[in-house]
């Protein structure tokens, strides 16, 4: 499905009672529990819960990585959704510009399609103009986070999924990188599903959350996010959001999510 422009629409993501289980050898570890929740078009829903729940599996069920055990699920085709991961596994060879264009080549081939915008226009987007011709090696873990987004979004899938993206930053760093995330999801309004497991990163960014318990996963709440953008984590209703999610995982401080 494409836009006016030729560009891909975003699309939703729907779970509907969705059970996954893994072999360990002689029994079955239930993974996901009958999970539920939607993602509308344009959307960024975070999903959120303690270590080891089931997020990052469920990450790779929609992208078709993983098969469930019975339950439906509504995506696209797997061509036009796009990774972000922890770390962003650029290639070390090639310089920044060269890593997206590979991406995007490859992306092409399978889809068969234009794209909208040119490498530079993402480059731009991320602040990394200057560096277009720069090795990996030659820049920061947060500029090369940015780089790993700034390629995701170039392939302009219909959905993007992130994977704790900015869990191996320091918390200045990771900021910075929420905030340039959101200029480009505002931008681009691409539909996201962004796993965590910390609420303040949730609330910064999301139009809503999926809390999720402890494995086997489900969905205690789904949680819309009507603050105001950009969002002060300090202000009454965030605060309130904040406690009423820790409350709902049973926690006290953000470090027992850790």
């Amino acid at each position: 499905m494409t836009d006016a422009t030729g560009g891909p629409t975003a699309r939703g993501v729907e779970l509907s009672d969705i059970c996954l289980s893994f072999d360990t050898g002689g029994e079955r570890l239930q993974v996901l529990d009958n999970v539920s929740f939607a993602a509308p078009p344009e959307s960024f829903v975070a999903i959120l819960g303690p270590s080891g729940c089931g997020k990052s599996t469920t990450l790779k069920l929609v992208g078709g990585l993983l098969t469930a055990d019975s339950g439906d699920l509504g995506v696209p085709d797997p061509s036009e959704i796009g990774f972000v991961f922890q770390t962003s596994r650029l290639l070390p060879w090639r310089t920044l510009h060269e890593n997206l264009e590979i991406a995007r080549t490859t992306r092409a081939r399978i889809m068969k399609r234009e794209f909208r915008n040119p490498i530079s226009h993402y480059l731009e987007l991320a602040g990394l103009s200057d560096s277009a011709d720069y090795y990996p090696r030659a820049l920061s873990g947060g500029m090369q986070q940015r780089a790993a987004i700034a390629r995701a979004f170039s392939v302009e899938p219909s959905v993007l999924l992130m994977d704790e993206p900015f869990s191996s930053l320091d918390e200045l760093t990771a900021r910075a990188q929420r905030g340039y995330l959101h200029e480009i999801y505002k931008k681009h309004r691409t539909t996201v599903l962004f796993v965590t497991h910390n609420p303040s990163e949730a609330i910064t960014l999301a139009t809503s959350i999926v809390v999720v318990s402890n494995r086997p996963a489900t969905v205690i709440e789904h949680i819309p996010v009507d603050l105001p953008y950009p969002r002060r984590m300090d202000g009454p209703e965030a605060i309130e959001l904040q406690r009423h999610i820790l409350g709902l995982l049973g926690v006290t401080d953000l470090a027992a999510l850790a």
